[in-house]
């Protein structure tokens, strides 16, 4: 069963995703902020990392920079997951290992994770979605 550590603060996200997420047969751990996160890669590796790029406390910049994830958990798929679509703040998310960077609003929660069943089928390691998923979002 693949693992996943989704890195989301709002309640409503971690429960729409979360539950689709295990309906499709992740083993789910939920962090509310960066150092609840950073806590968990202490003691799991995971399969994929989703991450909300705006949180309370500490951004979702942060913790990439604080978990140093190549070096940490060189396997994992870290696939930002955010409604905040700036330039700036992609190109900078894009600084780190990353899959892909998506908007909340392009993904269904089922969608999403129809996706990372494929990023992890296709061991894909680009910084673009793979192009069956942009069919899953259509």
């Amino acid at each position: 069963m693949p693992s996943v550590l989704y890195l989301e603060d709002t309640e409503s996200m971690q429960a729409m995703y979360g539950f689709a997420l295990t309906q499709e047969g992740f083993d789910l751990t939920i962090a509310s902020n960066a150092d609840e996160a950073l806590t968990h890669l202490e003691d799991h590796q995971f399969d994929i990392i989703l991450v909300d790029m705006m949180l309370f406390g500490k951004s979702g910049i942060d913790f990439l920079e604080e978990a140093n994830l190549a070096e940490t958990n060189p396997q994992a798929k870290v696939i930002v997951l955010s409604n905040f679509d700036s330039p700036h703040i992609i190109e900078r998310a894009e600084a780190f290992p990353i899959t892909a960077y998506l908007i909340k609003a392009d993904y269904e929660p089922r969608q999403l994770a129809l996706y990372l069943k494929q990023v992890l089928a296709d061991n894909n390691s680009s910084n673009n979605p793979p192009e069956a998923a942009q069919q899953i979002k259509n």
